[in-house]
């Protein structure tokens, strides 16, 4: 099989996702089954004639079970005055149509670019200009000029404000009546952008195997091509063009990550090699099995406790602070080369946003809708107090459950003692010390089953309500622009998880030797001796350790968080394709369904069908991959102490998760509504936040957790105890970790010399080309193709 690629002028000559008028089909609307009301005809049909009025073609088909579909084509021009009144940057016909960099390549430049994946060319971009649209490059051709993730996000912009409504009026909270609107009201059920596909029409199976010497170009097979190698960089720019800025930026972030992570992993494997050096010099896990197995287990743990400890500890912290800024330092680079500096500034205002209140505006001097600043306070005053109590909550439940577990432990309701006569008629003292001890077992083993139950369905009901009440909240909130939305979710949504995620650990690391106690007349809650949650260990003197059973649970936290989402993402599809092609053996229409007849509109009907049946992803998906990825990183650096394969296991994790997420978002789920951005968001301020507190839980640790251990802060006093008070050990180790991570963030330029240099540069040649208002005679055609057409 041999694939050849054709031009970008003429590339786009035979496609199969296009009208009969010969127009690029972008968007479906699925129309509801059911038999709509005069008043839903009525909103359809306004909708519709406002879409063909502004430009846009539409045309309604049958598809299989009697579904009923709009295909949506929008035309050039209605897309070019979009973009300029959204003020959209795109490339321009400047005389330099890249900024390079002063002087040749050094090694590392030639070693690095072995690993790259992209070849595109940072073109001059300035604020699109219908007047001015001869100054911008590949003018000359409507369908290469915008690239793929544009078309698909100008096209949902037009749908989403296109107002059907008669007048204004937002007594029900709604500003603009568009395609939301007729959702809600259930004319449209759904809507879908179509994913890519090959420009030539030939037999093929999934459009990846192709005829001999056919020409084709496949825009998702390129892409996966390059993404797919897992020793080379991301095709950062091939994913901003397919899938939009807000999905490129998650995987630049999760790239970094990866590459940063290395450090720390091989820290944590040299600490770990030591342990288990130290530990076999030091220890006798022969003698300590002999004592009792706790305390062989203990000796064990020494591998993951030893005088590198502290050291990873402090390394930890500082890497968590280099992260941070290198990732500032490749989001302020990838912000200017994909021209979304200003979005945040010129966002436009979400459609679900309403104004009170109207006010002239003081630039244009027009009438506009606006929300009191007081009324946003006041609402979001609210949600905080309601957020506080709901975490609460949580808290309160996951004491609840600690203290259920006590209780029995300590009343062995479960399973009950074996009464006086029951034991007196045994007539053998060991095998009634025996049966109590099994009873006490098995209550102990029932209990833990039980308060584990009911610590699960008290996190799933806390988390069904608290997710929902995140959004009714959000939404209420009135929120202007979609940046402003979702970092107000976000910020709700991840307290919950940081509550969720963190609280036993927590416990484990500094409250749970409190309450174990050192004999029977010890400890305890509440004051009361029997109500004790053990550590389940101790050391040669008696006393409680709950340092194993916080590695432990860190290591399975960190093992198994990741599997239910490698089971939905890879072994469910897997599972599900399977079943398919058991029920399909022997029919090949699908082969042959493309290639079905002369008309386009048979093959458009293949295209909208095999894409309505990918599954539906989430409608943002860079919000659930945030925040699994963020409780990782939280786990690393507010635990990472105790466990020094942390950051080897995360790096495994993210290495596998990368690919897959790259492959399922690609070829087996709906095409994503493009997005623009232009960070990451509030997540950045959480992973500084992550770091501030990392520093005072490892500090802690380190003094309290590990007192006793054999790391080299501990000095043996004249006394026999230790020479530093914990809280000393934890004040010196916190006051040093903020001071470098000050000095480390201070030196290192949040925006990189060069691309301040070709900010300054790129400004003075766009004023220039605006100036003389001429394009240089050897314009190059549209920089958004490369191989790679917006098809």
């Amino acid at each position: 099989m041999t694939t050849e690629y054709i031009p970008l002028t003429t590339q786009a000559k035979e496609r199969p996702n296009t009208n009969m008028a010969g127009r690029r089909v972008t968007a479906v609307l699925v129309v509801s089954p059911e038999e709509p009301d005069e008043e839903e005809k009525q909103i359809r049909e306004d909708f519709e004639d406002r879409l063909r009025e502004r430009g846009v073609e539409l045309k309604e088909l049958e598809l299989e079970e009697g579904v009923t579909v709009v295909t949506v084509s929008a035309g050039f021009e209605l897309m070019c005055k979009c973009a300029e009144e959204i003020k959209l940057s795109l490339p321009t016909v400047a005389e330099c149509y890249e900024i390079e960099d002063e002087g040749e390549d050094g090694i590392i430049d030639k070693i690095m670019g072995f690993f790259e994946t992209d070849q595109e060319v940072d073109y001059i971009s300035a604020p699109f200009r219908w007047d001015k649209k001869e100054l911008f490059a590949g003018i000359e051709d409507p369908d290469t000029f915008f690239r793929s993730s544009l078309r698909s996000f100008l096209t949902h912009h037009i749908l989403i404000r296109t107002d059907v409504s008669k007048k204004k009026d937002t007594s029900d909270g709604i500003n603009i009546r568009g395609l939301n609107y007729l959702k809600l009201k259930g004319v449209y059920t759904d809507v879908f952008i179509l994913h890519d596909r090959p420009s030539t029409l030939h037999r093929r199976k999934a459009f990846k195997e192709v005829d001999e010497d056919s020409k084709v170009v496949d825009p998702r097979k390129e892409l996966w091509d390059s993404w797919k190698l897992w020793y080379k960089f991301q095709p950062l720019w091939k994913i901003r063009n397919y899938f939009g800025e807000k999905i490129a930026f998650y995987f630049a972030w999760i790239e970094l990550y990866i590459m940063t992570l290395i450090l720390p992993t091989i820290f944590g494997i040299i600490v770990f090699v030591y342990g288990i050096v130290y530990s076999g010099r030091e220890i006798d896990l022969e003698q300590g099995l002999e004592t009792s197995v706790t305390t062989a287990l203990y000796d064990a743990f020494t591998v993951f406790n030893n005088p590198a400890t502290p050291w990873f500890s402090l390394a930890l912290c500082i890497w968590g602070t280099l992260f941070v800024e290198q990732w500032k330092r490749r989001s302020n680079s990838l912000k200017y080369e994909w021209d979304v500096s200003n979005f945040e500034q010129l966002e436009p205002d979400r459609p679900q946003f309403y104004g009170s209140k109207t006010r002239k505006n003081p630039i244009t001097e027009e009438e506009e809708w606006y929300y009191p600043f007081y009324r946003l306070y006041l609402k979001i005053s609210f949600s905080v107090l309601t957020i506080a109590f709901m975490v609460l909550l949580v808290i309160a439940s996951t004491l609840g459950v600690i203290v259920f577990r006590a209780a029995f432990n300590a009343g062995q309701w479960l399973v009950p003692e074996p009464s006086a006569a029951t034991l007196a008629a045994l007539n053998n003292d060991t095998l009634a010390a025996a049966m109590k001890t099994e009873h006490k077992e098995r209550n102990d083993l029932y209990t833990s089953v039980l308060s584990s139950v009911l610590n699960a369905l008290a996190i799933m009901l806390l988390g069904f309500v608290y997710e929902r009440l995140a959004y009714v909240l959000t939404n209420w909130e009135n929120h202007r622009t979609q940046t402003a939305y979702d970092d107000a979710l976000i910020i709700k949504l991840f307290a919950f998880q940081f509550v969720n995620n963190y609280a036993s650990l927590i416990y484990i690391a500094f409250f749970k030797e409190g309450v174990s106690g050192t004999d029977d007349e010890s400890g305890g809650m509440f004051g009361n001796p029997k109500w004790k949650d053990t550590c389940g260990y101790t050391d040669s003197g008696g006393n409680p350790l709950c340092y194993p059973m916080l590695v432990m649970q860190v290591a399975v936290l960190l093992i198994l968080k990741p599997m239910p989402k490698f089971c939905k993402d890879v072994c469910l599809p897997i599972v599900l394709g399977l079943i398919s092609k058991l029920k399909n053996r022997g029919n090949n229409d699908n082969v042959e369904a493309v290639n079905a007849g002369p008309e386009k509109t048979t093959e458009l009907i293949d295209i909208i069908e095999e894409d309505r049946k990918l599954i539906a992803g989430d409608t943002d998906f860079t919000l659930s991959e945030y925040t699994e990825k963020c409780i990782m990183y939280g786990i690393i650096m507010l635990f990472g102490t105790v466990f020094p394969l942390a950051p080897l296991v995360a790096l495994i994790c993210n290495m596998v998760d990368v690919r897959v997420d790259g492959y399922r978002i690609l070829w087996k789920n709906r095409r994503y509504i493009a997005q623009r951005a232009e960070d990451i968001g509030i997540w950045q301020y959480i992973l500084e936040l992550l770091n501030m507190v990392g520093v005072v839980v490892n500090s802690l640790i380190l003094a309290f957790t590990l007192k006793g251990s054999p790391s080299i802060i501990y000095k043996e006093g004249k006394d026999g105890g230790n020479e530093y008070e914990p809280w000393m050990v934890a004040f010196a180790f916190e006051h040093v970790c903020f001071a470098l991570k000050f000095i480390v963030s201070y030196i290192i330029p949040d925006v990189p010399s060069d691309v301040q240099f070709k900010m300054r540069k790129e400004q003075f040649q766009v004023n220039q080309l605006f100036e003389k208002g001429q394009p240089k005679k050897d314009s190059k055609p549209s920089p958004n193709g490369d191989s790679n057409p917006a098809v």
